[in-house]
């Protein structure tokens, strides 16, 4: 708080009071004359409300920046709505187009269980002609599913996760020893559960720690506690099948530099698998045909 500091101009005895009491009317203690609280000077006043108008400026800012994060954040959301709503559209288109495909395969594997040598041209004409709508149809699902594939983010890690938990079940049962899962009071383990791994493998199966408790997990990294000490290791460093027994997406189990890479491997292992399933059909197709078509 600023303060007023002057002499009494009859004693000259020197007082100091508040600046608020500025052009009030005192007596001075020494003398009792009447004396009028001069003001503060120019260069005092000014540090006097520098203080308010700064603090004033500050809390303009803060309510800009608070003002420009809460329309950042209704944008963001927008655009993740407008995400969800394009993808939810391509999962129906999807399973639609799955269903059909399956459907013209369950049909030319029932024609060409039914066909005998001895068939006629007519019903191997007709194979053959519901081989080319399942094969139609595979090529226009082929280049739907890339092209949203390359155009949302969305898709791209649905597909992934969707692999990766098969990947992570399926490793379970290559683990060097099942973990040992133990009830547990609120407040302890993880979820209610103790979980120790006899080994804790890495991810090519080698023993990293014996005995290691799971203490905590927080996004890609679990903590470990063992005899003689503890260490925190990414899911990513770990044997996929110890994620089976984890509270976690197992999509964190592998490294974030290889998701893209990974995406484009498992769509052309599923786009392949198809094709052969296809080119098996046509080729059971074509033998059953009458010898002397061309």
């Amino acid at each position: 708080m600023a303060m007023i500091n002057f002499d009494c101009p009859e004693c000259g005895h020197n007082l100091e009071v508040d600046a608020r009491g500025a052009g009030f009317i005192v007596k001075c203690p020494e003398c009792s004359n009447p004396l009028q609280i001069p003001g503060l000077p120019p260069s005092h006043r000014w540090r006097y409300w520098i203080f308010p108008v700064v603090t004033l400026l500050v809390l303009l800012a803060l309510f800009g920046t608070t003002a420009w994060f809460v329309r950042h954040s209704r944008t963001l959301r927008a655009e993740l709505a407008d995400q969800q709503q394009a993808f939810s559209e391509f999962q129906q288109g999807a399973q639609a187009a799955a269903l059909q495909q399956e459907a013209a395969i369950a049909r030319l594997t029932t024609a060409v269980e039914e066909a005998q040598v001895a068939s006629s041209a007519a019903l191997a004409e007709a194979a053959l002609d519901a081989m080319e709508e399942a094969e139609s149809l595979a090529r226009e699902f082929e280049e739907a599913a890339k092209n949203f594939l390359d155009n949302s983010p969305v898709a791209r890690a649905s597909l992934l996760r969707e692999h990766m938990k098969r990947v992570v079940e399926a490793a379970k049962n290559t683990l060097p020893a099942a973990p040992v899962l133990t009830d547990v009071g609120p407040g302890r383990g993880i979820r209610g559960r103790q979980i120790v791994f006899p080994v804790l493998p890495g991810p090519e199966g080698q023993s990293l720690r014996e005995n290691a408790e799971i203490t905590a997990i927080d996004d890609d990294k679990v903590s470990v506690r063992f005899a003689g000490g503890s260490a925190t290791y990414a899911l990513s460093e770990l044997h996929p099948g110890v994620a089976a027994y984890l509270p976690v997406d197992p999509l964190q189990v592998l490294s974030q530099r290889q998701w893209n890479a990974e995406v484009i491997r498992v769509h052309q292992l599923r786009t392949a698998q198809r094709d052969d399933r296809l080119a098996q059909l046509r080729r059971a197709i074509e033998s059953r045909l009458p010898p002397d078509r061309e």
